[in-house]
């Protein structure tokens, strides 16, 4: 089973410091957000965080206790009930996890509150036939469920997937930014922030195999 616990994100503006577009389209969409999202960038620009973050104000909006709803689903390993995050077993989404964990539950009223949210990290890695199943949820979503896609290789998915979603875009990172993400100075890490492409992910790998 692919349903990840998720990582403590840090709050929205935090999370989208560096991605100046993303942060004030989030920021205003809070107000009456949709029910679907494509988080779009290249791998290590910050997508997961700002998902992450996003999430949990969805959630905390939509609750009786926003503070203690936005606590716990930003608390691992008991994230909130109502956050199903969703990451490829290996190279592609198995489409029982898509079935199970998104497009069922997506039916289910939320636990606490009055909203679901639905991560799946790497989009692209859904397969035709999980695209296919996903895509009656986006068409004719519950009113309690929000979905947000991230996604690196957009043109992977089908039209029909991208155009029921709100792209969010999101930018390489900078050398600074990056430099500020591996939480190190030296002349290691800036050369692995300036090689790295705006991949924060990848200049961490860089150090580590340095």
């Amino acid at each position: 089973m692919s349903v990840a616990h998720v990582d403590t994100p840090p709050p929205l503006a935090d999370a989208t410091r560096h991605q100046p577009r993303a942060r004030l389209e989030l920021a205003s969409g809070l107000a009456e957000p949709i029910h679907a999202y494509l988080f779009r960038g290249p791998v290590g620009s910050g997508k997961a965080a700002a998902a992450r973050a996003f999430a949990a104000e969805l959630l905390a909006a939509g609750a009786p206790d926003g503070d203690d709803a936005r606590r716990r689903a930003m608390i691992d390993p008991s994230p909130h009930p109502d956050l199903v995050w969703l990451r490829p077993p290996g190279a592609q989404h198995l489409v029982e996890d898509v079935r199970e964990s998104v497009i069922r539950a997506a039916s289910l009223r939320p636990a606490e509150g009055d909203r679901r949210v639905f991560v799946i990290e790497e989009a692209e890695a859904l397969r035709d036939e999980s695209q296919n199943a996903l895509l009656k949820t986006l068409e004719e979503p519950a009113p309690y469920a929000h979905l947000i896609l991230l996604c690196s290789e957009p043109e992977l998915l089908a039209g029909t997937i991208l155009s029921r979603c709100r792209p969010v875009e999101f930018s390489p990172l900078g050398p600074d930014a990056v430099l500020e993400a591996l939480d190190r100075g030296g002349p290691e890490a800036e050369a692995a922030a300036r090689l790295c492409g705006g991949d924060a992910r990848l200049a961490e790998l860089l150090l580590t195999e340095a």
